[in-house]
């Protein structure tokens, strides 16, 4: 495996280089299609929280958590019990009901997957990978080849020394992981690796003659009412399996409750029984709660979780017959950080719900609504108002009396670099001096989507030429010139403005909110947040104005540290160790120039001139 591994040091040092274009080795092809707003089909009924046995000052409590956790960085929320959703919040600019990436979190439908393959014998649990991959073994490592079967793929017990590192330089991932090495003999030790759900995603193919993703919409997706729902491919045409799939929040409560119905919806059995219960229990030792198919047992007693990267998570509590839905955009891994501690503290095995209805409480349910609605902010794919959703008609007459409120706008801890001194120049008076003008990047070598989004979607940046700005219908509108895209950004400075940016032919709403201070020099700032709203990651872009130059810094959330964790868990610390040149260059300290070199790809900076104005504008006013 040293040219795979070596092969990923080239790439992460292309990445530091700042290197744009088609960096990696693997063909680009844009995939991603563009959200539709369409009405979730088959939603499920929607209650007051006391009606199904839980007090909406909880569940307020819950979300005031999140919300002021800025290490859980909460995006969107859903809970749901007995099949009935009693509580929906997006926290802006982040928007209810869009679809959300999910990074592993789709490895359970990978599970379910598999469950239907071996009921219509296509694999069975035992099934060696040589007879469905048997092209796949290069001549040399037929000699050290050890057996590695459908059920070590599904717990995580393969012990195959080939991750998504290898992955994210190389087209043949089928080949790549039936010719590598083994870190433990198979069966023995969970170690847990996305490729192999990729691998029970190809198999699935095979066998099947159509794609993980199709073979899941004719049986599990469609019947349920689950359309915008996308999934990405590998370079070979496979399903991905382990990451890729973007799905909207209720759908993934959806196919929790599957599970939770033992594999029945609406009265139909669309995965069985039996392959659900194996599904949910523990099979193997992770050194946390157990790890079943492609699930995480949680901490409650019975309870399992869809876990995926950065806080994506659909945890399901047979016991009170409830889920819990969160997308976040934080450092968590492996069900470990701030967002998991808060949703254990509340819905954890110390919390005991009623079986039975509570009183009705009006006031409580109004604080719940109110505090929906401020988090929610400008709600635009949401439908009939950010409070609306967690509300059926059913319970409108307990609202009917109540007063009208206004929509309070908080600062969230933790967003930014805002300068007490925000008021030294209004968004009117920047855009009057800022109109038409258009800035010269020198280095042009740094993309608007963060790094992270990158590298999962093999979508590199072409790099920013040029920064522009221009007034539309009295907003704020920055242009980013890049390749031959034009990004037209709108930003809001009250609440953040939605738009509509494509990226290498792959369309992505983003959410921009604004901000105007002043630094120690007494420079104006423009300090932008740009939330991509399908996506955990955010960028986050500073412009510093002096004269005709402007200084922009550029950096990313989650950040640094998490593509730094992101290495390491791709096990691929080790692999700088393996090659002897970088041994010799990290025991001699080379780790803080590697460590440096990650801040300056995470946080750089490029300086940009103003062109020349049709109306020789001065910028003497910044």
């Amino acid at each position: 495996m040293a040219e795979v591994r070596f092969s990923f040091i080239q790439l992460l040092f292309r990445i530091l280089a700042r290197q744009t274009g088609q960096i990696g080795t693997i063909a680009y092809e844009p995939q991603k299609p563009h959200f539709v707003p369409v009405p979730i089909e088959q939603p499920f009924e929607r209650a007051t929280p006391e009606s199904q046995g839980i007090s909406s000052s909880h569940i307020r409590e819950y979300l005031v958590s999140l919300h002021e956790d800025p290490e859980a960085s909460i995006q969107q929320v859903m809970i749901v019990r007995h099949s009935k959703v009693i509580c929906e919040c997006s926290f802006a600019p982040y928007q209810r009901g869009m679809w959300h990436v999910t990074y592993s979190m789709c490895k359970t439908f990978t599970g379910m997957a598999t469950g239907l393959a071996i009921q219509e014998g296509l694999l069975s649990l035992n099934e060696s990978l040589d007879e469905i991959f048997p092209s796949n073994i290069k001549f040399l490592s037929r000699f050290t080849r050890k057996k590695v079967t459908i059920r070590d793929l599904l717990q995580m017990t393969s012990g195959v020394d080939y991750s998504e590192a290898g992955a994210l330089d190389g087209s043949d991932w089928c080949t790549n992981f039936m010719s590598a090495g083994f870190k433990s003999e198979p069966g023995t030790k969970f170690d847990y690796n996305s490729m192999n759900s990729f691998m029970l995603s190809a198999a699935i193919q095979i066998r099947s003659g159509q794609t993980m993703f199709d073979y899941l919409k004719d049986r599990i997706f469609d019947p349920m009412g689950i359309r915008e729902i996308f999934w990405e491919k590998s370079p070979m045409g496979y399903t991905k399996g382990g990451w890729g799939c973007f799905i909207r929040p209720e759908d993934a409560c959806k196919l929790g409750q599957l599970l939770l119905n033992k594999g029945k919806w609406n009265g139909k059995q669309l995965l069985p029984e039996k392959w659900a219960e194996e599904m949910t229990r523990s099979h193997v030792d992770n050194g946390k709660f157990g790890y079943g198919y492609q699930l995480w047992m949680e901490e409650r007693p019975g309870g399992y979780a869809m876990n995926g990267l950065f806080g994506q998570d659909v945890i399901c509590y047979p016991d009170m017959d409830m889920i819990i839905m969160v997308n976040a955009g934080n450092r968590e891994l492996l069900q470990e950080g701030n967002l998991t501690e808060i949703i254990r503290r509340y819905w954890g095995a110390s919390f005991v719900p009623s079986e039975e209805p509570l009183p009705e409480n009006p006031a409580a349910l109004q604080n719940l609504v109110k505090t929906v609605a401020e988090y929610s902010g400008n709600d635009t794919f949401g439908g009939s108002g950010a409070g609306s959703a967690i509300l059926a008609q059913s319970m409108d007459h307990h609202l009917a009396e109540l007063p009208v409120f206004r929509k309070t706008r908080r600062r969230k801890k933790g967003w930014g670099l805002w300068s007490k001194k925000s008021t030294v120049m209004s968004p009117e008076e920047m855009l009057d001096v800022l109109d038409t003008h258009t800035y010269q990047m020198e280095k042009g070598n740094i993309g608007i989507f963060p790094l992270i989004c990158q590298v999962t979607h093999n979508n590199y940046t072409d790099g920013i030429q040029k920064i522009g700005f221009q007034r539309m219908d009295d907003t704020m509108v920055v242009l980013f010139y890049e390749g031959e895209d034009v990004h037209h950004v709108r930003v809001g400075f009250e609440q953040p403005e939605v738009s509509e940016i494509v990226l290498h032919g792959e369309p992505y709403y983003i959410g921009t909110k604004g901000r105007i201070a002043t630094d120690e020099y007494d420079h104006v700032v423009l300090l932008l947040k740009i939330s991509f709203l399908e996506e955990a990651c955010a960028r986050k872009i500073n412009m510093y104005f002096d004269g005709e130059e402007m200084l922009v810094r550029f950096s990313e959330t989650p950040g640094d540290a998490v593509i730094a964790d992101a290495i390491k868990y791709s096990g691929d610390d080790p692999a700088f160790l393996s090659l002897p040149v970088i041994r010799q260059f990290v025991e001699q300290g080379g780790r803080d120039i590697i460590n440096e070199s990650l801040q300056a790809a995470i946080h750089p900076r490029d300086i940009g001139h103003v062109l020349p104005d049709p109306e020789e504008r001065k910028l003497e006013n910044l």
